[in-house]
């Protein structure tokens, strides 16, 4: 009899052991904290791929990053939000965008201008062209001293995934990088 009770307990601390018995719906974690020595468990958190969701960079983000990356190589910038501004003197129409951002120069004797925008589905072709008449107005109405004629002859306007941009920089190449490296890491 005392073998039967002996094996029996056997039996039971196996299947503790094992994992059988009592099933733990969630996997624990376990953390060692290193300043205090102790050791703790949880539960640990999961996440269904129902819950994740892409995480898409927004064009003031793209701008804001490639903006401090060159912040040695252009003037004193301003965002321009107003509508007015927007429409009537730099000739957007912001109904073709999901997300956009417009940086300027402030008061200044250079010619910087740094437009993004995230086009609507089949509105790449309008923003290109929207895009294309604000550089030429650059080069036609804004150049008037040497620095500025060069940063208008070197703009650019260019496209990556659903992004469009426009540069009006002597570093627009450079710039222009800049935003790539950060719509294709996103």
């Amino acid at each position: 009899m005392r073998k039967i009770k002996t094996a029996a307990a056997l039996t039971a601390a196996a299947m503790l052991l094992a994992g059988c018995g009592e099933k733990n719906e969630k996997p624990t974690e376990v953390v060692h904290n290193t300043m205090t020595g102790e050791t703790t468990s949880a539960p640990a958190e999961t996440t269904t791929a129902g819950e994740l969701k892409k995480y898409i960079i927004t064009c003031a983000e793209i701008a804001e990053k490639t903006l401090a990356d060159h912040k040695d190589d252009i003037p004193n910038t301003m965002e321009v939000t107003d509508d007015v501004m927007l429409t009537d003197v730099l000739g957007y129409d912001m109904s073709l965008a999901d997300d956009y951002c417009v940086y300027m120069q402030m008061i200044s004797t250079d010619l910087f201008e740094f437009t993004l925008i995230r086009a609507q589905s089949r509105n790449g072709n309008l923003i290109t062209q929207m895009l294309e008449k604000r550089r030429d107005d650059l080069r036609e109405k804004a150049a008037f001293y040497p620095q500025q004629v060069a940063a208008a002859d070197a703009a650019i306007v260019g496209s990556i995934n659903d992004v469009y941009y426009l540069i009006c920089s002597e570093k627009a190449e450079d710039i222009e990088k800049r935003v790539m490296f950060y719509v294709l890491r996103n």
